[in-house]
């Protein structure tokens, strides 16, 4: 622990990672906008950009700087070396240039190889507990499902084939439901649970939600879709089941809390609702393995704005609100980015799920205007404390007393 009132490292580097990927974010949500009011018609190249700006630049370096926290360590040159690949990775798939792409790429596959040894030493050498584990398996999941990204990018710039089977599939499955939603639920086992030890319940449900993850992924790149597809089924009920029993009552609790605390909440709600979403796109999938056109992708998109904002989103804002304390913003103004935030995620998953345009063009705005909203407060509360001591709220019991 830095001395009192010096600034702790560890939360430096948090709070300076938090704010690039709040400018990053920005991109995906003026994409965001435009695209799910119609507004503007944007290019495969476009709309890559909006979804690695939120997969990689918003909700990547919001888990990354998470970890940080949650393990009260840091590794500064890591955080730096993030904070710029990152945001060119996300570039290059503006410019459509497979060479950049791969290039840039390959470069950010470096930095995500270091930050994988970087946890996986750093939650060896200290306490054990399952928050920790699931953070480290997350990002485990995330290397490989790099790995994959990378090498069909690759492949695209060399115009050779270098991935097996459904590379893309694999790649999106890997980098959604096998690492998203493992960061989602150590979050809740730390911000809602408190769990400080290993418990049995808890490993069975994280170990199933990481291994389904792994089958899913080689299961597509190896053309066994079918047996994989059960597989991961069967899984993914396991996992979701344990976190209905073990976490959503309690997270419930705090629906109605002002301090940012009801983020936790709806989080674990829609970690149910996107499992459940996927979990029917994968049995459609099974049922019609020749088949394309029975898989309803709005399902798809559906399900991943359920973890990318419903998930991590809400759990990342919760975070912020802890951090900050009282440099949070209104306490108003934040139930407005709550609820506003949700509700139009819900209508805008509805407008996918239903085919429905206009529920579409009432919820992305609304959402992405309340993101913004949260952006302004929580990013004008980082600016002002990022080199504080460590947040108070986030002191260890003893420590805190």
């Amino acid at each position: 622990m830095a001395p009192s009132g010096g600034a702790s490292p560890w939360a430096t580097s948090a709070r300076s990672l938090y704010l690039v990927a709040m400018a990053v974010f920005l991109v995906t949500i003026a994409i965001g906008i435009l695209n799910g009011l119609d507004a503007v018609e944007f290019d495969r190249n476009q709309l890559l950009t909006h979804v690695h700006s939120g997969t990689i630049g918003w909700l990547t370096l919001t888990i990354v700087a998470t970890t940080f926290l949650a393990f009260r360590a840091a590794d500064g040159r890591l955080a730096a070396a993030l904070a710029i690949c990152v945001p060119v990775y996300v570039l290059a798939f503006y410019t459509g240039n497979y060479v950049f792409r791969a290039a840039s790429g390959t470069l950010l596959l470096v930095v995500i190889v270091w930050l994988l040894a970087w946890t996986w030493r750093t939650y060896l050498a200290g306490e054990r507990t399952l928050p920790r584990l699931g953070l480290a398996l997350a990002l485990t999941t995330f290397t490989y499902g790099a790995i994959v990204g990378v090498l069909l990018q690759v492949g695209f710039a060399s115009g050779n084939a270098i991935v097996p089977g459904d590379g893309i599939g694999a790649h999106a499955g890997a980098m959604t439901f096998g690492y998203l939603v493992l960061a989602g639920m150590a979050a809740a086992e730390w911000r809602v649970l408190g769990t400080t030890g290993i418990p049995r319940g808890g490993i069975v449900q994280m170990g199933a939600l990481f291994v389904g993850g792994l089958i899913l992924s080689i299961a597509l790149l190896t053309g066994a879709s079918q047996i994989g597809g059960m597989l991961y089924l069967l899984a993914e009920l396991i996992a979701v089941v344990l976190f209905i029993v073990r976490i959503v009552p309690r997270a419930l609790g705090k629906l109605g809390a002002t301090n940012g605390d009801g983020h936790l909440a709806l989080a674990s709600l829609w970690i149910v609702v996107a499992l459940a979403l996927f979990m029917y796109l994968v049995v459609q999938f099974i049922s019609h393995p020749d088949d394309p056109n029975a898989i309803n992708t709005g399902i798809l998109v559906g399900s991943d704005h359920s973890v990318y904002i419903g998930v991590i989103t809400n759990t990342m804002f919760a975070l912020l609100a802890a951090v900050l304390g009282v440099r949070a913003g209104s306490p108003i103004l934040r139930q407005v980015v709550q609820w506003g935030m949700n509700a139009g995620l819900l209508v805008f998953v509805l407008g996918l799920v239903t085919g429905t345009q206009v529920f579409k063009q009432i919820g992305a705005p609304t959402m992405g205007v309340c993101l913004l909203l949260g952006l302004a407060l929580y990013g004008a509360g980082l600016l002002a404390t990022r080199t504080d001591p460590e947040p108070e709220a986030l002191r260890p019991a003893a420590a805190a007393a």
